[in-house]
């Protein structure tokens, strides 16, 4: 067996580094055991006698302690375990689930009473829920002149169309609302909505989305106007625009800036 002192210098430089590691990884190794296996608090083995037995009857007796004085703590409040309830506002629909009537009679031949029942809640959801509008407008017209007697007015008369955001479209307010709202506050991007639609049997193009959200844009420029003015109308306005590269192009600034606006106006009142 060869001698370690034989070795080369750098052999048992290396040899002793191998010693130390070892012996650090031996001892993680037996405290992860310890860990793992062995009691996590000191126990006392019921078994084991009192080291100090204070009851002993050639002890003298202890001269009497005023009691202390406790300070109540206020406990917290915990969470309680299991399902939380079903709001209360929704509507609820019952639904009985009774047993057959051949099993409502007993063995001694009495009819079984009943004395309370079990129930338990669960929710449904109903997807939206869409139907076409069908904007009826009566036409009318005279059989006995056919509109010679009142020349001032047309010979059919019709009432005029019910003002439409989009004139023209097959678009609703509650449709616009809905499309909007699925692209800016869900974050479902108009070819997402276009599947949707396709799925309960609508066919509502990605163009023809994005070209009403144009035109619902143009419309509330008015609007936005007035929330311009009376976002300046108050005395102190705090932005945060923070430049944000987007398309990470080195020969091209192309940044989207992060905009935080906090506005306090003076009441009137």
């Amino acid at each position: 067996m060869t001698n370690l002192a034989d070795l080369p210098k750098d052999v048992q430089q290396y040899i002793k580094s191998l010693e130390v590691r070892y012996s650090a990884l031996e001892e993680r190794y037996q405290l992860l055991l310890y860990k793992r296996f062995c009691r996590a608090a000191e126990t006392v083995d019921k078994n084991q006698g009192l080291l100090f037995d204070i009851e002993d009857p050639d002890t003298e007796s202890l001269p009497d302690v005023e009691p202390e004085e406790r300070e109540q703590i206020k406990s917290y409040d915990r969470k309680k375990p299991g399902r939380k309830p079903i709001d209360e506002s929704l509507p609820r629909k019952d639904v009985v689930v009774d047993i057959p009537e051949s099993e409502k009679q007993c063995a001694c031949g009495g009819t079984l009473v009943r004395i309370g029942e079990e129930v338990s809640e669960r929710l449904q959801v109903v997807p939206a829920r869409m139907w076409v509008e069908r904007i009826i407008r009566p036409k009318y017209a005279c059989r006995k002149c056919e509109g010679s007697g009142d020349e001032d007015k047309h010979a059919v008369r019709t009432a005029s169309a019910p003002a439409s955001l989009i004139p023209g479209s097959i678009t609703t307010p509650g449709l616009l609302s809905f499309i909007i709202l699925n692209k800016y506050a869900d974050h479902l991007p108009f070819y997402r909505q276009e599947k949707s639609f396709e799925r309960i049997g609508i066919h509502i193009s990605r163009q023809n989305m994005s070209n009403w959200q144009q035109q619902v844009y143009s419309k509330l420029l008015p609007l936005f106007s007035l929330l311009k003015k009376q976002l300046r109308a108050g005395p102190v306005i705090q932005m945060d625009e923070t430049p944000v590269q987007v398309m990470n192009e080195t020969d091209r600034k192309n940044y989207a800036k992060i905009l935080y606006v906090a506005c306090a106006w003076r009441s009137s009142r």
